[in-house]
């Protein structure tokens, strides 16, 4: 077999010497290595010894492969066989794998070692115990996979964590992206302590250290002042369907936003003026029992039945879901009666933030802090919490009605008798 020097010029005017026969050029500066020829393909290759056996392995065709990057997959095969390895052997079952992994892919719909099916294995396994494990399945789904359901667990790193989350924090959604955030990396974490991978290469490696950006967690302490809190209810009186009546019921109840929009008729007691939300369905995990003012009854009861299940949905099969196209209606509409009256926009508020403020007004109506925090249903802690099982139902019941009489006095403010100084001293001052 001839040797020649292999040159850009030669590699690109080899020919076979005949129709049909097949040439091989081994390269004169590196033993083993070299072109073969054929009439509609040139593919490199290099010869080694393993084992006592000379062997041959493909490196790649011409002229996907140029000389100098041959040369170079050459020179690391030959590297490999000085340490004791077999490029061809390597080279199979990396083949096989690929073609073992394509397989499985084709059945499951995961690669084998991506971040897809280990998401997939939590979600089967993990995510039937837990409280909100269909939301963490849609969270993933919805927001991780598009980027992440084929990436190799092993390769994934901080960086692709932070081009994941830019997007959803550049659209204001911080809270949302903090909640992405923990279900990836808790997911990893479980596939950490399963074994399928031996480091969570996503997660900070200085966990005491503050966190920067967008993403560093502020601790909100807004509420609302009476002022809003009147133009939030009065903007609802202004709009149609269950979304307004649900921002009411958040106001008088102080409960949380999924449980209040996920409110079933099966938990409501009209009659007793009771609301028991069951512990799957709360954040805590256990029953957590709500009296209902009168006026929150009426908003119930004048919910058209879309749902045989759920009051505050347009579908029959769900509660409702459209926050955010709702409350930007809402806040355009609050936002316009405030510029009729000259005032300046609302400064940004969330629904959470009525919670808040439920709990900030109990305070001032001198609720006791035990009560109140019931009636948002925190869990009591030490010892106060695991010796006192009182239901307190009627303290709970008195601190909302309480705080139903303070929103209607917001609403509708008394007249006021109080005369002004000037016009009660004006008679004496001309005496």
């Amino acid at each position: 077999m001839p040797k020649v020097k292999l040159t850009a010029k030669t590699v690109e005017n080899a020919k076979p010497p005949a129709p049909g026969a097949r040439l091989e050029l081994f390269d004169a500066s590196m033993p083993g290595f070299g072109l073969r020829i054929g009439d509609t393909n040139k593919s490199w290759f290099v010869f080694y010894r393993h084992a006592g056996k000379q062997k041959r392995l493909t490196l790649g065709h011409y002229p996907a492969l140029e000389l100098g990057k041959a040369r170079e997959k050459a020179a690391a095969a030959l590297a490999a066989v000085e340490a004791g390895n077999d490029p061809a052997a390597e080279k199979k079952a990396a083949k096989d794998r690929a073609k073992t992994a394509q397989a499985q892919k084709e059945a499951t719909g995961y690669a084998p070692g991506s971040f897809g099916a280990l998401a997939d294995l939590y979600f089967r396994q993990e995510c039937p115990a837990l409280r909100r494990g269909k939301e963490v399945e849609a969270i993933i789904r919805r927001e991780v996979f598009p980027s992440w359901k084929d990436r190799l667990l092993a390769d994934l790193r901080r960086r692709d964590l932070v081009s994941l989350l830019d997007p959803i924090t550049s659209a204001g959604h911080v809270q949302k992206a903090h909640k992405v955030r923990e279900i990836a990396l808790r997911i990893v974490n479980w596939g950490v302590d399963r074994g399928d991978l031996e480091a969570n290469l996503l997660a900070s490696p200085s966990r005491g250290r503050k966190r920067g950006g967008s993403l560093q967690r502020q601790s909100r302490d807004r509420v609302l002042t009476n002022e809003e809190l009147r133009d939030v209810w009065r903007a609802c009186d202004e709009m149609t369907g269950p979304f307004p009546d649900m921002v009411k019921a958040l106001i008088l109840t102080g409960q949380r936003r999924d449980e209040v929009s996920g409110m079933q008729r099966g938990e409501l007691d009209l009659e007793a003026g009771v609301w028991t939300i069951p512990s799957d369905r709360y954040k805590t995990g256990i029953v957590h029992v709500v009296p209902l003012v009168p006026a929150v009854c009426l908003i119930i009861k004048r919910q058209p039945r879309v749902s045989d299940k759920f009051v505050f949905t347009t579908v029959p099969d769900a509660g409702f879901t459209g926050y955010s196209w709702a409350k930007a209606v809402l806040d355009k509409k609050i936002n316009e009666r405030r510029q009729e009256a000259g005032l300046e926009e609302i400064p940004r508020w969330t629904l959470h933030d009525l919670r808040r403020t439920l709990r900030t007004g109990l305070s001032e109506l001198r609720v006791g802090g035990d009560v109140a925090e019931r009636v948002i249903g925190h869990v009591i802690g030490g010892v106060k919490g695991v010796y006192d099982r009182h239901a307190y139902l009627d303290e709970k019941r008195d601190a909302l009605e309480r705080w139903a009489a303070k929103v209607e006095s917001i609403l509708n403010p008394p007249p006021s008798n109080v005369v002004p100084l000037r016009a009660a001293g004006a008679g004496q001052a001309g005496e």
